[in-house]
């Protein structure tokens, strides 16, 4: 953990906005049933789009509803060349249970230390993990759209999220 000269932990950054550079992390994920591997932004980008979908925790009643909203739709995302993953502060071992329980049809990265959550700023100091948010990153590494504290019982949330992606125009 790094500290400021005072003990304390460095200021939370504000969440990250469109155009500014996505910031690289290599990090575990667990596909549902699969074994751990480790991902890297930028390979990811080389194979399209990424929307990274972070939530605070693995069985939280909303959290979960925030990834199922996203699995109903993987499908129509993957056509489209974008990669989803679920993103959090959770173990490898506590994301293959969720998996187990609800199979979403996406990895989930486990981000234990927190530093891409912090980076991304999506970081609860006083819960001391993610928040929920919606990231979508373009193959150059830009961020294209940003949706903090993501509702997934907000419909106008999800076309926010489908018109970033060119997917809906109403």
């Amino acid at each position: 953990m790094t500290h400021g000269t005072n003990g304390q932990e460095p200021a939370v950054r504000a969440p990250i906005q469109p155009g500014e550079q996505a910031p690289d992390f290599e990090l575990p994920a667990v596909p549902d049933g699969g074994e751990p591997y480790t991902v890297r932004l930028r390979d990811l980008l080389k194979n399209g789009r990424v929307l990274l979908v972070f939530y605070q925790d693995d069985g939280m009643p909303i959290c979960t509803s925030e990834l199922k909203a996203f699995a109903q739709e993987y499908e129509t995302l993957r056509q489209a060349g974008v990669q989803v993953f679920g993103i959090n502060t959770n173990g490898i071992g506590s994301h293959a249970k969720f998996h187990a329980r609800d199979h979403f049809p996406f990895p989930l990265i486990s981000d234990f230390y927190g530093e891409a959550v912090k980076a991304y700023g999506f970081w609860d100091p006083e819960e001391r993990k993610s928040r929920r948010g919606v990231v979508v990153i373009g193959r150059d590494g830009r961020v294209e759209y940003v949706l903090p504290h993501f509702n997934p019982g907000s419909l106008a949330a999800f076309e926010g999220v489908f018109r970033a992606l060119g997917l809906y125009d109403g």
